[in-house]
């Protein structure tokens, strides 16, 4: 039921979650701004504006919205609810505390407020291990990300963010320079599928047994479990490693005490590659695309659901 937290033991990467920031269009000076998460933020913004059915009742009364921005590549929906309240909630997660357990950020207001609050969020633990990046889709929302920056100029290794001004469905007209999609954006992390699922396919035709990269000891990549096994996902490297072995790597090189590291250079092609994208590969080499948590959003509006979001945010600055 809504608010409950998964107890599957068979945990799926999903191919797309996103929390998504609004900001209604009902006048020229509305400032009214909305959070949330989703799989489709595209079916979700119509959602928002009425236009089909299922839109949270908090933005009936500010419509139209536009998506202002996203940032997607959570590992599981889970981690998405989590962030999704503590970008609502800055002030009060567990996770954007000091040594002394003040809060290091204000109740955010506004654009510009949620913006800069979504820019330290990135920087902090445990949001820095994940495999986050962000799209932004107005010019607004550029404006505010890079005066953020000059208050909290650092983020992690490895993440992107990218402008994409013909907006989230590509139907926006703007004088201004996207990225040059032409239609909505791709929530079936299609590119990555492919190439990865492609890469695996070449070594399992070519041998059975390679040497992983880290112990040199002999993997069997036609028998072994792919969970068990890291492949690395940049296009032109063939290398391969126990997963267990490259994340103690990974770890080493970070000098981090933490358990789960963010990523790492390949001793093969020595490119830097997120940990994320790791997993990721191993999930679909062994499930293929995901389709277990691309179902419709819990309700964004039941009381149940926002203190489920706040309890897991509490359960994983503890774990």
């Amino acid at each position: 039921m809504p608010g409950q937290l998964s107890t599957s033991s068979k945990h799926r990467f999903p191919n797309f979650y996103a929390c998504y920031l609004l900001k209604s269009l009902q006048t020229p000076r509305s400032a009214k701004t909305y959070i949330g998460s989703t799989p489709n933020p595209v079916r979700r913004l119509r959602q928002h504006n009425g236009e089909i059915t299922a839109g949270a009742w908090k933005t009936r009364n500010g419509r139209p919205w536009d998506m202002t921005m996203i940032v997607h590549g959570f590992p599981s929906k889970t981690a998405a609810l989590q962030f999704e309240w503590a970008w609502q909630h800055p002030n009060l997660s567990r996770n954007l505390k000091d040594a002394d357990g003040n809060g290091v950020v204000g109740r955010s207001r506004g654009l510009a407020g949620h913006i800069k609050a979504v820019r330290l969020m990135i920087n902090s633990h445990p949001y820095s291990t994940w495999p986050l990046h962000v799209k932004l889709f107005t010019t607004e929302a550029v404006h505010a990300w890079n005066n953020a920056a000059k208050t909290y100029p650092s983020l992690p290794r490895g993440f992107k963010s990218s402008i994409e001004l013909e907006g989230v469905d590509g139907k926006k007209e703007s004088i201004h320079v996207g990225s040059g999609r032409t239609g909505p954006i791709d929530i079936h992390d299609t590119i990555f599928i492919k190439q990865h699922l492609e890469t695996a396919s070449k070594l399992r035709a070519i041998q059975s047994k390679v040497a992983c990269t880290v112990c040199s000891s002999q993997i069997d990549f036609k028998a072994a479990d792919p969970l068990t096994v890291a492949l690395c996902p940049t296009s032109s490297c063939h290398a391969v490693s126990h997963i267990s072995c490259l994340a103690d790597d990974f770890l080493a090189h970070e000098h981090s005490k933490g358990l789960i590291p963010r990523g790492g250079y390949c001793s093969s092609c020595n490119e830097w590659t997120l940990w994320g994208d790791i997993i990721k590969g191993a999930d679909r080499r062994k499930y293929g695309p995901s389709t277990g948590e691309d179902s419709d959003e819990m309700s964004e509006d039941d009381p149940e659901s926002e203190a489920a979001a706040g309890l897991v945010d509490n359960i994983v600055s503890i774990s």
